[in-house]
C-alpha cells in the first residue's frame, strides 16, 4: 500500500434503544459532506476507491474494526490515514470500569456488559490503529452528544489521553465533550465542528499554494476560539499532509491548479485480491462451518468425512484425498509417490484411473531432478491434472495428483498449491478454527501481505482461539536448607488449549509474529485477562473470600504488546476488575523477541534505554513489575539484564544443559546482585532457575551456593494446575531442604 492515502468516514444518526441516546439529524449527512470533499475530483486529496463512506446501520462496530484493521495491517511508513465520525459518544461502566465509545447503531448495554470489545472503544482507535499506523494517522471526531450509558453510572463522558512521548505519527482533532446536549447547528445545518471543517476544506484554511494541510485545518479551527475549545493533537508530518487543493483564492470561489484532466490515479492491487473469493470458499469447503463465528471451538473438520463416535480421529490418508477432491471439485485425486523411474500410486478416491495417466510414467524423465514443482498437465486423455509436491525425498517425492479441478482454483496459481500443501500438512482432527488458522499461515508465509478479506478472517479466527485458552499455573519455589522455608513464592500463568492438554499451544503462540503486531497484541491481550481473572478464581476456590491478597502472578508478554497503550490499557482494565494488587503481577518479557524498532519508528541510538523508558512509564502508571523470561536463548545479553528495570530473571532449561552452565549461572547471579552493589536498589533482583529436575546437570546445592533461591520445575513435585495450593506438602519440603544440603546434616531450627 505504498504512498496509498485512504479515508474512512462514518456517520452515524441513530443509535440502538438500549444505548438511549436521542437521534441526530446532521451526523450521516455530514459524513456525506466530508467524502465528497475529501473526494471531489478537482479539489479532493483522496481517490474515490480508497474513501469508504458507512453511514446508519453499514457503520456497525465490527465492520468499521475490520476494515481498520485491513488498512493498519497493509500500510507503510509512506501512506496516509484518514478517519472521521460524526454521532454519539458515551462512557460505559462495566464491571466497575469506565471505558469510552463511538456510538454504532448496534452498540447495546447487554452486549458491552459480556464483550467489552464490541462497538467502537475509543481505546481500539488508539492502541490498534493511531498508535499502530505506519505512515500519517489522522482522526477527527464530531461527537454530537456526551452521553452516559443508561444506568451505568457514568455520568459524563471522559476525553481520551491521544498524545504523548510514545505516539506515533497520529494527528487528532477532537470536538470537546458537552453535557446536556448536541452540538448541532438548524440554523447552518451540520454538526458545529463540521461546519468549520468543511470551511476549511473547502478553502478557508488554504495555505499561499493552495493546498490544506491537517495543520492549516487545525490552525483554522483553534482560531475561531470556539467554546469550548476542540482538543487538538497535530506532529510534525501532519502539518504537511494535503487533505485538499482548493487552491489559491478557493474560499472566494476561484479554483485553481487542478490536475491535468489526462491524468489519473491507478493502484496496484495486491495480486491475491482477485482470488481471495475462490480462497475462501475453498477454506469453507475444507473447514466447514456451523454458522457464524462463535460456534464451540471443538467442532472438528472430521466429520465432514469420517469422524467416530468417540471423538475427532486422525484423518487417514484415503480420507484426506477424498477430502483433496471433494474441496477442489475434481473428477478424482490420488496420491503418488515419485521416484526417478516412475511411480507408485499410495492412494486414490473413485474414478482415478491409473490407466489414463501413463504419459507420467513415460514423461517421468522430465522430472527426474528432484524437487519437483507444482504443475498443471493439460490436454492429457483425462483432462487437466494438477501435481502438487507433498513432501521432497533424497530420491523420491509424495506428490498430490487432483483431475479436473474447478477451473476458478487453478486460476488462484501457486497460492493453490500451496493451500493444498498445508491441507495435507494440518491435523485435520482439531478444532476449524487451528486448521484454517494453519492454511492462512502458510500462505502469509509464503506470499507476504494478503488481501484484507483474508487477513480480517484470519484475525477473527485467531481471536476465537486464543480467547478459548485454558490457564494452568506452575508454582515458583522458594528454596532453602530448612524445610520450614521451603514454600510457594509465586506462580506463572501458563495457557493451554484446554485445561486437560499439558502441551503449550506454542505454534499457535508463535505464528502471531508471523502476522504482525495486531496479532501479537490481540494474543497477549486475551492471554492476561485469561491468566488474570482465572487467577483470581483460583485464589477464591483455594482461600475463600476473605483470605487476603493471592500471591504473585507472573504472565508472559511480547515486546511489541509492552510499547502498544492499548495493551497497558487492557492490564490497567483487567487488574482492577479481578481485584488483584498491581505490584502482585509480573509481565515476563521473552528474550526470544528482540528490542528494536520497527522501519517507521524512531528510538534513537540507544534502543534498551528507549525501552527502558517505557517500562519505567508503565511501573510508574500501574505499580506492575518486569522480569526478563527464558534467559539463555535467542537475544539473551547480559545489557538487557542489566539495564532494564527489573525486578527478576528467570534463566530458561536450556542453559542448565550448556558445558559452561554452572559459570553461565554464577554471571547471572553476579549481575541480579549489581543494582545493590552500586546503590542504585534496596534489594536485588530474583532468580528463578526454570526447568530443574531430578537429572538436571545442575544440583539445587549448586543453585543454591551461587545465592539462587527460587526454582520451577518437576523437581518440586509441583505440576502445572488450573488450581493453585495452599502449600507444599511436608514430604516435599524436606525432600527439597535435604538436596539443597547435598549429604549435609539437617540445620537445627533457631530458639
Amino acid at each position: 500500500m505504498g504512498g496509498r492515502r485512504v479515508a474512512l468516514i462514518v456517520g452515524v444518526n441513530d443509535c440502538g434503544s438500549a444505548a438511549a441516546l436521542p437521534s441526530l439529524r446532521y451526523a450521516e449527512s455530514d459524513a456525506r459532506a466530508v467524502h465528497k470533499a475529501l473526494t471531489d475530483p478537482v479539489a479532493g486529496g483522496f481517490a474515490a476507491a480508497d474513501a469508504f463512506l458507512l453511514t446508519g446501520a453499514e457503520a456497525d462496530g465490527r465492520s468499521i474494526r475490520d476494515q481498520l484493521r485491513a488498512l493498519t495491517e497493509e500500510s507503510t511508513s509512506s501512506d496516509t490515514l484518514f478517519v472521521y465520525f460524526a454521532g454519539h459518544a458515551l462512557t460505559a461502566n462495566w464491571n466497575g470500569i469506565a471505558d469510552d465509545y463511538l456510538v454504532t447503531p448496534e452498540l447495546g448495554r447487554v452486549a458491552l456488559n459480556e464483550r467489552p470489545d464490541d462497538g467502537l472503544r475509543m481505546a481500539f482507535l488508539r492502541g490498534e490503529v493511531l498508535d499502530t499506523f505506519k505512515g500519517i494517522a489522522f482522526l477527527v471526531v464530531d461527537w454530537r452528544h456526551a452521553g452516559s450509558y443508561i444506568g451505568g453510572g457514568a455520568e459524563k463522558f471522559e476525553m481520551m489521553r491521544v498524545g504523548g512521548r510514545h505516539s506515533k505519527q497520529h494527528n487528532v482533532l477532537l470536538a470537546a465533550p458537552h453535557e446536556g446536549g448536541a452540538r448541532e447547528s438548524e440554523t447552518l445545518g451540520h454538526g458545529l465542528l463540521t461546519k468549520h471543517l468543511l470551511d476549511a476544506l473547502a478553502g478557508k484554511a488554504a495555505n499561499s499554494e493552495g493546498l490544506v494541510t491537517f495543520g492549516g485545518l487545525a490552525d483554522y479551527v483553534a482560531g475561531l476560539r470556539l467554546e469550548p475549545q476542540p482538543d487538538l493533537f497535530v506532529q510534525s508530518r501532519g502539518t504537511t499532509a494535503v487533505l485538499t487543493r482548493p487552491g489559491r483564492g478557493a474560499s472566494d470561489g476561484a479554483v485553481v491548479d487542478p490536475l491535468p484532466a489526462n491524468v489519473r490515479i491507478v493502484d496496484l492491487a495486491n495480486p491475491l485480491e482477485r482470488s481471495a473469493a475462490a480462497i475462501v470458499e475453498l477454506l469453507g469447503r475444507v473447514f466447514p462451518r456451523h454458522g457464524a463465528f462463535g460456534r464451540p471451538p471443538t467442532s472438528s473438520t472430521t466429520e465432514a468425512f469420517g469422524a467416530t463416535s468417540e471423538g475427532p480421529q486422525p484423518a487417514r490418508k484415503q480420507e484426506k484425498i477424498e477430502l483433496m477432491r471433494v474441496a477442489t471439485e475434481a473428477d478424482a485425486a490420488a496420491l503418488l509417490e515419485y521416484t526417478s523411474s516412475g511411480f507408485v500410486t499410495i492412494s486414490e478416491t473413485r474414478h482415478f484411473r491409473e490407466d489414463d495417466l501413463h504419459y507420467l510414467m513415460r514423461g517421468t524423465a522430465q522430472y527426474s531432478s528432484f524437487p519437483l514443482r507444482s504443475h498443471v498437465l493439460d490436454g492429457t486423455s483425462a483432462g487437466r491434472v494438477l501435481c502438487v509436491p507433498l513432501r521432497h525425498g533424497l530420491a523420491t517425492s509424495l506428490v498430490l495428483v487432483v483431475v479436473n479441478p474447478a477451473q476458478a482454483l487453478l486460476d488462484i496459481g501457486e497460492p493453490l498449491a500451496k493451500i493444498l500443501e498445508a491441507i495435507w500438512a494440518t491435523d485435520l482432527s482439531g478444532p476449524v478454527e487451528e486448521g484454517e488458522i494453519a492454511v492462512l499461515t502458510a500462505l502469509r508465509e509464503s506470499f507476504g501481505r494478503l488481501p484484507p478479506r483474508l487477513y480480517s478472517r484470519c484475525f477473527e479466527l485467531y481471536r476465537q482461539v486464543v480467547g478459548s485458552f485454558s490457564m494452568v499455573f506452575q508454582p515458583i519455589v522458594a528454596i532453602d536448607e530448612r524445610q520450614q522455608y521451603v514454600d510457594i513464592h509465586s506462580y506463572e500463568a501458563l495457557a493451554r488449549l484446554n485445561a486437560a492438554d499439558p502441551r503449550a499451544p506454542r505454534e499457535l503462540i508463535r505464528l502471531a509474529h508471523v502476522w504482525g503486531d495486531q496479532f501479537v497484541v490481540a494474543r497477549d491481550e486475551a492471554i492476561l485477562r485469561k491468566a488474570i481473572q482465572s487467577y483470581a478464581e483460583a485464589h477464591r476456590r483455594c482461600y475463600g473470600d476473605n483470605a487476603g491478597a493471592p500471591r504473585p502472578v507472573s504472565i508472559n508478554v511480547a515486546v511489541r504488546s509492552l510499547l502498544s497503550d492499548s495493551y497497558v490499557d487492557e492490564i490497567e482494565r483487567t487488574i482492577r476488575a479481578a481485584g488483584l494488587r498491581p505490584s502482585a503481577v509480573t509481565l515476563e518479557i521473552s528474550e526470544q523477541d528482540p528490542i528494536e524498532p520497527r522501519a517507521y519508528e524512531i528510538w534513537g541510538d540507544d534502543k534498551l534505554g528507549y525501552f527502558h523508558e517505557r517500562l519505567v512509564a508503565i511501573a510508574d502508571r500501574l505499580d506492575v513489575r518486569f522480569a526478563v523470561d527464558d534467559f539463555g536463548v535467542e537475544h539473551s545479553s547480559v545489557s538487557r539484564m542489566a539495564e532494564l528495570p527489573l525486578t527478576q530473571i528467570k534463566v530458561d532449561r536450556a542453559l542448565l544443559r550448556h558445558p559452561l552452565a554452572y559459570q553461565e549461572l554464577e554471571l547471572v547471579a553476579k549481575v541480579a546482585r549489581h543494582p545493590v552493589k552500586i546503590g542504585q536498589s534496596p534489594a536485588r533482583r530474583s532468580v528463578v532457575v526454570e526447568g530443574v529436575e531430578d537429572d538436571s546437570p545442575i544440583s539445587l546445592e549448586q543453585i543454591y551456593g551461587l545465592g539462587i533461591r527460587h526454582v520451577q520445575g518437576f523437581i518440586t513435585g509441583e505440576r502445572p494446575s488450573s488450581t493453585i495450593k495452599r502449600e507444599i506438602d511436608r514430604e516435599m519440603r524436606e525432600r527439597l531442604a535435604s538436596l539443597v544440603r547435598g549429604n549435609r546434616a539437617p540445620l537445627r531450627r533457631s530458639a
